[in-house]
């Protein structure tokens, strides 16, 4: 019998989410294994639209991205209205608004599956685990508040190491990454023809992404083995990122013909091509939730050479099977890492493939979707692990 989902995202939905995780899930469980999904949201721009997408999955505006208290009132009557056409509705995120809803769904068809992906960062972590008796105190309440939600899953595996045996999650967590998604994006990219760029990809110049330390580790490096490398900068100015790097050129001149600032490339295939001409992906950020860009640059071949910004790096890279992981600010570190890999280089033309089908089996949308969503005889929803 086909199955029937409901997700239902708060913020101010674009025509760029079609491509995360809110919209990927449903529609490659729409598009693969025969759901029927609907995306209901929310924008203050124009509603979204895509011929390709809406083919598979279905997009219900629901109003403005305005007050918050609003958006679940015109929610809750599109449930009320609606609920009968779904067995499963999906929240984001964790908290009153996720739990007001999960009350009012069970309400309404106590039969309706409800399930909640967490999208949790370490603040979130934190606010359900410390390690102190009174954060095991506060979660009985958050236990009895989330009660009517079924499923729950989060995107780390650390996280979920340690929540599935916490009450408040436990028998009814499961782990559920954060994927890449290829919608729209042609098959035949060539992944075998690598140039010498290191690209890095972000919002440049803010002090979460640490782009400097990136600049003072090619600033150390021996220019004759680099001779023949460029890193590229790719994303929008978000502060004096331009006005850092010009200052570095006058200083070191040598950095004017191989650190390249690009701007942002906001055309996907534009920069999934960019990656799969790329050998390494550098990302020295100080604090990531998932790191997307690295799983993306890696899906097209590209080593990552990052800095342990999060337990996230442990899924992203096997442990460090599948690239390096620096301490935070140690340039020099960074500097040792990317000569370690060009003389390796300089002996073998770098094959990125290991590192292309590590991530395209473990951040594979299709991969998580097939056969681990799923109901048992008693129409409860299961993720396999």
């Amino acid at each position: 019998m086909k199955k029937r989902m409901l997700t239902i995202f708060f913020e101010n939905s674009i025509n760029e989410y079609l491509t995360k995780d809110m919209c990927a899930y449903p529609y490659h469980l729409a598009k693969d294994y025969q759901w029927g999904c609907t995306y209901a949201y929310f924008t203050n721009g124009e509603k979204l639209s895509n011929p390709d997408f809406e083919r598979y999955c279905k997009l219900q505006y629901l109003g403005k991205a305005e007050d918050y208290k609003w958006q679940q009132e015109k929610a809750k009557q599109y449930l009320k209205e609606h609920i009968t056409d779904y067995d499963v509705v999906t929240f984001f995120n964790y908290g009153g608004a996720t739990y007001r809803l999960s009350h009012f769904i069970k309400k309404l068809n106590p039969n309706v599956v409800v399930y909640s992906k967490l999208d949790m960062s370490d603040g979130g972590f934190s606010h359900f685990y410390d390690g102190t008796v009174i954060r095991q105190i506060k979660n009985l309440g958050e236990r009895w508040k989330s009660r009517d939600v079924d499923i729950f899953t989060v995107e780390n595996r650390h996280f979920y190491d340690v929540l599935k045996n916490i009450p408040v999650f436990k028998n009814r967590i499961y782990y559920l990454p954060d994927c890449v998604s290829l919608f729209g994006v042609p098959s035949d990219i060539d992944t075998t023809a690598k140039d010498n760029i290191v690209i890095t990809v972000g919002r440049l110049g803010i002090p979460r992404k640490n782009n400097e330390m990136l600049i003072r580790a090619m600033r150390v490096v021996d220019q004759d083995l680099f001779r023949n490398w460029k890193v590229l900068f790719v994303g929008r100015d978000e502060g004096a990122f331009v006005s850092y790097l010009n200052k570095n050129y006058e200083e070191c001149p040598w950095l004017r013909d191989h650190l390249i600032y690009c701007g942002e490339i906001r055309d996907r295939v534009e920069l999934y091509k960019l990656y799969a001409k790329s050998k390494i992906i550098c990302m020295t950020s100080r604090k990531e939730s998932v790191g997307i860009a690295t799983i993306e640059a890696m899906f097209f071949g590209a080593y990552p050479i990052i800095t342990n910004y999060g337990c996230i790096v442990n899924d992203i890279t096997s442990n460090g099977k599948y690239g390096k992981v620096l301490p935070q600010d140690d340039s020099q570190a960074l500097a040792d890492a990317l000569t370690v890999f060009v003389q390796a280089d300089q002996h073998k033309s770098y094959n990125g493939q290991y590192v292309q089908n590590f991530a395209r089996k473990e951040f594979s949308y299709p991969y998580w979707c097939q056969g681990r969503v799923q109901f048992d005889p008693f129409g409860r929803l299961k993720v396999t692990q």
